[in-house]
Parts: C-alpha cells; sequence; structure tokens
C-alpha cells in the first residue's frame, strides 16, 4: 500500500505543473528627466540692540543659503525691501513711520558692491558646485551719516530671490 500511496503523489504533482510551449521577451525603457531647481532661504539681518546711531558705522551680516541641482546657473537678488525711497533701503519705526533709519545690503565684505536687483548688474550669480549646496553673505552696513533717532524698534522686510 505504501508504493501505490507514492505512485498517486507522484503523478498529482506532474499534472500540477503546466506544459510550456515556449517563450518571448521584450525591452522595458528606463528613463529620469533631472531639470535645474534651486530652492532659498535667508538669516534674519540684525543690527542689534543700540543706543545711539552716527559717528560709526553700524555693520552685520545674514546668511543666504541655497540648495540647487548641481551644475545649476543661479542668479540672486534683492529687492529694497518695503520702505525704499529712490533706491535706498530704510529701516521704518513700529511707532512712527516718519523715523526712518537708511541702511544697505553689500555683496562683499569691503562694503563696496550694493546688492540688488538687476541680473548682471547688482546681483551674485555662480553655478552651483558637485553637492549643489551654496551659501552667500550678505553684508549690512547703517551709515555712520544716519543720524540720531527716537528709541523703538525699526524693522524692514527685503526680498531674497534666486532665478535658476
Amino acid at each position: 500500500m505504501r508504493k501505490i500511496t507514492l505512485g498517486f503523489a507522484a503523478l498529482a504533482a506532474v499534472a500540477a505543473t503546466p506544459a510550456m510551449a515556449g517563450t518571448a521577451s521584450n525591452t522595458m525603457p528606463v528613463s529620469v528627466n533631472i531639470i535645474n531647481s534651486c530652492t532659498i532661504s535667508a538669516s534674519p539681518m540684525a543690527f542689534g540692540t543700540l543706543t545711539a546711531i552716527g559717528g560709526a558705522n553700524v555693520d552685520t551680516t545674514a546668511s543666504v543659503d541655497l540648495a540647487c541641482t548641481t551644475g545649476a546657473n543661479y542668479d540672486v537678488s534683492m529687492d529694497f525691501g518695503v520702505n525704499p525711497t529712490a533706491g535706498q533701503r530704510y529701516l521704518v519705526s513700529t511707532s512712527n513711520a516718519a523715523n526712518k533709519i537708511p541702511y544697505s545690503i553689500y555683496t562683499d565684505a569691503g562694503r563696496t558692491a550694493a546688492w540688488g536687483n538687476t541680473s548682471g548688474t547688482n546681483t551674485v550669480a555662480g553655478t552651483a558646485g558637485a553637492t549643489g549646496v551654496v551659501s552667500l553673505t550678505a553684508y549690512g552696513r547703517i551709515p555712520s551719516s544716519a543720524g540720531s533717532m527716537p528709541a523703538g524698534a525699526y524693522i524692514d522686510t527685503v526680498t531674497v530671490t534666486v532665478n535658476f
């Protein structure tokens, strides 16, 4: 009886396997398209807490950071803030809008090249390297000629834009 049981099990296994008549194959294309891209972030530019303005320049810095596609060309611009007059940026008192402190933002540590929004003239352009990470420094200055202002908070908001 043992031999008969094993014989039926072997016959059942052969019957469950389908018979293959042939094979066919084809190719499947696989692709990706990478486009240039950049994101931008900027740290606050804070001149700090002062007891007076005038007599000496007040300098500070802020960081402008990009995360771009490797090899992407970029051009970073800054507008003149929400309080400009005749191309000059101003910090405006939060309690009296008539009180204004002039300030400038530069692309260089010597504070000789103003940072603006005219591509090819006063923006910062370059090409993202192998990591795609670009760190730029914005150099701020309240000039010694700013004059005396009443105590209080003075603010402005500058829009920083990257074109790629």
